[in-house]
């Protein structure tokens, strides 16, 4: 009889004990849901910073054999040559000046087209055209180019799909529309001809990528490119207050690296901007 009731007091213990520990995991498991719900229903959220952001545009594309480019005018006045219709030059040479400003080749190249000397021109008027033979990597670049200055110096590298690279172009130019005659010839609007060094192996059809980079700007606002609604110009994003107000704000957008881009206007230093952009639900992220 007395064995009978310590097995049962025994069972009972171990039956007490395993509900106690059940309890407690229980409790602990709902603890640790209730911290989880709390992460996620919390929005996330970036800060405007200062710093660096070098311009750039990359881009898949195919190598074709060189158009001839065009040397264009940095600004109104009288123009002076200095080569000849048909003559061979080479990189760095001076092709002419515009009120004394000298303009150079960037290539080893002949020259099809001149102006007159003495001949008044326009600011970005076509006064040279230049074949380089070799081969090219063309990139439509029109909203890049739109967020930088006039005659931006420009550097490219490429890389040939299963092939050479990343290798420097020699050039970054502006393609002539029209080869054939001087008068109207403009260059092909958002175009750049990234130049190929001709010691490099490389033939017409290769699939290449190629990014483009203008100067590094300096200490300017930066935001991350995903937090904001709208690219070229002019975007959106969700102020995020100090009280937890949320307030969508137009920016001026500038340059872009392709992860984050310049803001001119519109924001400051340290101001908190929802991560998720106007246009999306952060309930559905």
């Amino acid at each position: 009889m007395m064995k009978l009731l310590r097995k049962q007091m025994l069972l009972c213990s171990i039956l007490f004990l395993v509900f106690t520990l059940s309890a407690c995991s229980a409790i602990g498991q709902t603890d640790e849901n209730n911290l989880t719900d709390s992460a996620t229903s919390a929005e996330k959220t970036v800060s405007v910073v200062r710093g660096t952001i070098t311009p750039t545009v990359s881009t898949q594309t195919t190598i074709v054999p060189a158009v001839p480019f065009i040397i264009s005018s940095p600004e109104n006045g009288i123009f002076n040559t200095a080569v000849e219709l048909e003559e061979k030059i080479t990189a760095g040479q001076i092709i002419g000046t515009v009120n004394g400003k000298e303009l150079k080749s960037p290539v080893d190249g002949t020259i099809t087209s001149i102006a007159p000397s003495n001949e008044s021109v326009p600011s970005n008027y076509p006064v040279a055209i230049v074949h380089y033979t070799g081969f090219a990597l063309n990139v439509e670049a029109d909203n890049f180019l739109s967020t930088l200055p006039e005659y931006a110096e420009l550097k490219a590298k490429f890389q040939v799909y299963d092939g050479v690279g990343p290798t420097d172009m020699i050039a970054v130019v502006s393609p002539a529309a029209d080869e054939n005659a001087f008068t109207g010839i403009v260059p092909q609007e958002g175009i750049l001809q990234c130049l190929i060094s001709q010691t490099v192996d490389v033939k017409s059809g290769q699939s290449a990528t190629v990014v483009i980079t203008a100067t590094t700007r300096n200490d300017v606002l930066i935001l991350p490119l995903s937090v904001i609604a709208g690219r070229k110009g002019t975007g959106l994003v969700t102020v995020i207050t100090p009280n937890g107000e949320r307030v969508e704000t137009k920016v001026t957008l500038g340059v872009t690296d392709g992860a984050n881009i310049e803001i001119l206007s519109g924001l400051e230093e340290g101001d908190v901007v929802s991560a998720t952009p106007p246009n999306l639900d952060p309930r559905g992220i």
